[in-house]
């Protein structure tokens, strides 16, 4: 009697054990599924052949702002001062080698790694900054640029192709945190295209962030500062 007893319990623990392993299978397998079906982390791999291979012997500074448009075209802006580069490296440009010369400052690049247009640098009625430092492109195709060089106190707009807009606060301004004409060293630029806002991180100087209106690049608010 108790050997039959001592089976009954053993085959029980057994049935609820093979219960358990399969309710818990079951569980997972719904789990996984669940998480298949919704939104994942992204996963990230390097693309050693993006972008492709650049014209007329380019080769690339210090890559310093990346931003995309409407169509995933991606803008690089790059610095293009001989600093950036080792003597050897712009050997056209030193008259030692038959290569290479830094490309313009910003590279616009289709998806797969083509390049679609370069322009940028000193011109015409506009000061170019000392020190390239951010990119934003708005949803009109406009790129927004800033810097942090010496007497980088304001912003540049270009169209796509390369033609000026408008200049945005004075060049050559000492910092002010409470100044609504210039900047200070602008380290980045982000655009909210609900609200037509661009948010200026202003920047290394004034150390406070600025509110403008895209359309105009009018000044609307701004909040921290140094004093």
């Amino acid at each position: 009697m108790q050997h039959s007893k001592s089976s009954f319990l053993t085959a029980s623990l057994a049935l609820l054990v093979l219960l358990t392993l399969v309710v818990a299978q079951h569980y997972m397998q719904d789990s996984v599924t669940a998480a298949n079906n919704s939104r994942m982390v992204p996963h990230f791999e390097v693309d050693p052949f993006w972008p492709q291979p650049l014209p007329n012997k380019w080769i690339l500074g210090s890559a310093i702002g990346v931003a995309t448009d409407v169509r995933d075209h991606v803008y690089i802006v790059h610095r293009t001062d001989e600093a950036n580069f080792g003597r050897t490296e712009i050997g056209i440009d030193n008259g030692i080698s038959d290569c290479c010369t830094p490309a313009p400052p910003i590279l616009e690049f289709a998806p797969d790694g083509s390049l679609v247009n370069a322009w940028g640098g000193p011109g015409e009625g506009y000061t170019w900054p000392a020190t390239n430092h951010g990119i934003e492109i708005t949803p009109n195709g406009n790129v927004w640029i800033g810097g942090n060089g010496s007497g980088d106190s304001h912003i540049v707009v270009f169209t796509r192709d390369g033609q000026f807009v408008r200049e945005i606060g004075l060049p050559g301004e000492d910092v002010d945190s409470n100044s609504t004409l210039h900047f200070n060293q602008v380290a980045e630029i982000s655009i909210d295209a609900v609200a037509n806002e661009a948010y200026i991180a202003d920047g290394y100087g004034n150390k406070r962030v600025a509110v403008l209106n895209v359309a105009t690049g009018a000044f609307k608010r701004y909040w921290g500062g140094l004093w």
